[in-house]
């Protein structure tokens, strides 16, 4: 009967181990990494966190560009006539390591500004990402 009561308290440590960590990692998908917290963020060249925040809605771009440096992309919006400068994107761990890891996607930091046509800057955004 002690036999039958260890092999059953053993089976249901390993069930109990097994869903912890199942669900331990599944509720860190798109989570905060509080060790590394830009994990997951591809940042432009010379981009830093620090000099995206001495941008002030008084930039033009090209002192924007000579702040932060160039951005990852450019994107024009043909309706609106916006430009929105992307200094940060996400889905680096995946791009970067070669390791397979059971969580590979973790919130980012996004750093966009928005421009009109004549160069002036109309939103400054910036935070974190959990999608």
């Amino acid at each position: 009967m002690r036999a039958l009561y260890k092999t059953l308290s053993l089976a249901l440590l390993f069930f109990t181990a097994y869903n912890v960590f199942m669900l331990g990692g599944f509720s860190l998908m798109e989570g905060y990494n509080i060790f590394d917290p830009y994990i997951d963020t591809e940042f432009a060249e010379n981009y830093t966190p620090q000099k995206f925040d001495k941008i002030t809605a008084n930039f033009t771009k090209e002192e924007v560009v000579k702040t932060v440096g160039q951005p990852l992309f450019i994107n024009k919006d043909t309706l609106s006539n916006e430009i929105q400068y992307t200094y940060t994107n996400d889905g680096y761990l995946k791009r970067k390591s070669n390791e397979n890891y059971a969580i590979s996607d973790f919130a980012w930091y996004r750093s966009n500004i928005y421009f009109d046509s004549t160069g002036k800057i109309l939103k400054i955004d910036k935070g974190w990402s959990y999608d």
